[in-house]
C-alpha cells in the first residue's frame, strides 16, 4: 500500500472510530474507551495512538489532557458544556464560586472563566513545564477555548454540591445555593471583596433555603465563618429565630468584617465577636 493510500486508509479508520466513540461516550471521550471500540476490530493500542494523533493533528479533536479528548469536527454540531469539560479535566470536582453564581442566577454576569472547587492538587499542563498559567493570581488550565481554575479545598470539606445532567452524556457536580451562599463569606477574596460579596449574598437570600444555609455554616466549623454570616444576614434582616445556631456557636477571638482591611477606629460587635470595620462606598 503507498503513502497515498496508507494516509487515506487511516483517515477512513480514524473517523470510523471518531463516530463510533461520539455515538457511545458523546463528544468527549477518553483513550480507554476508544480501546474498548478498537479492540472489536483487532485493532492494536499503537495504531489506536496512531489513529488519535492523526485525528489531532487534522483538527478533529482536541486533546484536553493526556488521554482524553473533545471532538471539534463536524460530527457534533452542538455546544459541549464547559462544566463537562471541567469534569473531564479534574475528578473529583464540583462547579463553585462565580460559575455557580451565574448558574443558580445570583448574578447576570457571564464568567469569564469556569471555576470549580477539589480536594485533588491539580496540576497544569504549563505547570509541568515549570510555568503555571495565572491570569489572576492563580492557576489556570485552557481547554476548548476556555480557562478553567479548580480550586484546592480540603476533603472534608468538599460536600454541598448536587450531580446535574448537563448533556444528553454528562453529569457533573455544581455547588448547591446554600453551599454557594456560604462560599461568598469564606472566599470572598474571590469575588473581589467582602463588599461584593454581600451584595451577592443579599441576591441570594431571595432563592435559597436560610436554615439550610445556617445547618451548613455550623458545620464548616469555623468561627470566623459563622460569626461574619451571621452578623451578614442580621444587616440584611434575617430574623433573631433563624440565627440562633450562630449566635450560640463558641468563638474565642473578635473577627474583622472585612480581612483585608485594618481594625483602626472600627466598633467591635459583642453579640457577633466581629470587629465592624466594612467599608461601603
Amino acid at each position: 500500500m503507498d503513502t497515498i493510500n496508507q494516509s487515506g486508509y487511516s483517515n477512513t479508520i480514524g473517523m470510523r472510530l471518531l463516530e463510533s466513540a461520539v455515538q457511545k461516550h458523546g463528544p468527549i471521550f477518553t483513550i480507554e474507551q476508544s480501546k474498548a471500540i478498537t479492540q472489536k476490530h483487532q485493532i492494536s493500542d499503537s495504531h489506536l495512538r496512531f489513529l488519535i494523533s492523526s485525528l489531532a493533528s487534522t483538527g478533529k479533536i482536541e486533546i484536553i489532557k493526556r488521554g482524553t479528548y473533545v471532538v471539534t469536527s463536524p460530527l457534533f454540531t452542538e455546544d459541549i458544556s464547559p462544566f463537562a469539560i471541567a469534569a473531564a479535566l479534574v475528578n473529583p470536582m464540583a462547579i463553585a464560586y462565580w460559575s455557580a453564581c451565574a448558574y443558580h442566577g445570583f448574578t447576570n454576569q457571564n464568567p469569564i472563566m469556569i471555576q470549580a472547587v477539589t480536594p485533588k492538587k491539580v496540576v497544569t499542563p504549563e505547570m509541568r513545564k515549570g510555568k503555571a498559567y495565572s491570569p489572576r493570581g492563580r492557576a489556570a488550565w485552557r481547554a476548548h477555548g476556555l480557562e478553567y481554575e479548580f480550586i484546592n479545598i480540603s476533603a472534608k470539606q468538599f460536600w454541598g454540591f448536587d450531580s446535574v445532567w448537563v448533556s444528553a452524556w454528562h453529569q457533573v457536580n455544581v455547588v448547591d445555593r446554600e453551599r454557594t451562599t456560604l462560599d461568598l463569606i469564606i472566599r470572598s477574596d474571590i469575588f473581589g471583596g467582602i463588599t461584593a460579596a454581600i451584595d451577592l449574598l443579599e441576591i441570594a437570600l431571595e432563592q435559597i433555603d436560610i436554615s439550610q444555609l445556617v445547618q451548613y455554616a455550623v458545620r464548616y466549623k469555623t468561627a470566623q465563618v459563622t460569626k461574619r454570616l451571621g452578623w451578614v444576614l442580621e444587616k440584611l434582616g434575617v430574623p433573631d429565630d433563624e440565627l440562633t445556631p450562630l449566635i450560640e456557636y463558641p468563638a474565642s477571638g473578635y473577627y474583622k468584617i472585612d480581612t483585608k482591611q485594618t481594625k483602626d477606629n472600627a466598633s467591635v460587635n459583642e453579640r457577633w465577636r466581629v470587629i465592624e470595620n466594612l467599608k461601603r462606598g
